[in-house]
């Protein structure tokens, strides 16, 4: 009981109780992101932390005109670990991306925030979005999104991060497009 009092602590003080700016990079992919932490500024229940996300991702390959993604959401997740340091929260967010071939792609993906403690200084996050048909708007069919990272704390508020990410768009009357597929590392400042 001991140990599950203190990894909560530790978990809603300095992992979930603050804002989150990032920055992440690979060969082809800038993204930068920001998570708002709401309840110091609005009187919502304690038994979730609610944060207001975005997201910017601009892609650039050779010989291929550059595109970005943009979205903004809601996130809930659960202030308190498990005894194994599990904690876990629902979201959702808008999604637009870059005009292709005179289509427009927006989306409404409902969104599952996972993060596991391993210690105090290493915790890892997975992150899946998925927007079925109904809720993908303009010529936009379904949108996939799956991101895993590993954290580690090198400052009392910064992490350096190394992770994976795979983005799918579906157009209508379009093959499923690839949009980003990669190993990405990055820096996290929480204030």
């Amino acid at each position: 009981m001991k140990k599950f009092l203190i990894s909560s602590v530790v978990a809603s003080s300095v992992l979930f109780g603050n804002n989150v700016v990032e920055i992440n990079v690979n060969k082809d992919t800038l993204k930068v992101g920001a998570d708002l932490y709401l309840n110091r500024y609005y009187n919502v229940n304690n038994s979730s932390n609610y944060y207001v996300t975005f997201d910017y991702l601009r892609k650039e390959e050779e010989d291929k005109e550059a595109q970005s993604i943009k979205s903004m959401g809601l996130k809930m997740i659960n202030p308190y670990t498990d005894d194994h340091g599990l904690s876990l929260g629902l979201g959702i967010k808008s999604v637009y991306t870059d005009v292709i071939d005179s289509k427009t792609f927006v989306a409404l993906p409902l969104t599952m925030h996972g993060r596991l403690e391993i210690n105090e200084v290493i915790y890892l996050d997975i992150d899946v979005s998925y927007s079925p048909k109904v809720l993908s708007f303009s010529d936009a069919n379904r949108y996939t999104d799956m991101q895993f990272r590993a954290n580690y704390r090198v400052l009392t508020n910064g992490y350096v991060f190394v992770g994976a990410r795979r983005i799918d768009t579906k157009y209508e009357d379009i093959d499923e497009t690839k949009f980003d597929s990669s190993v990405f590392f990055g820096l996290e400042a929480r204030f």
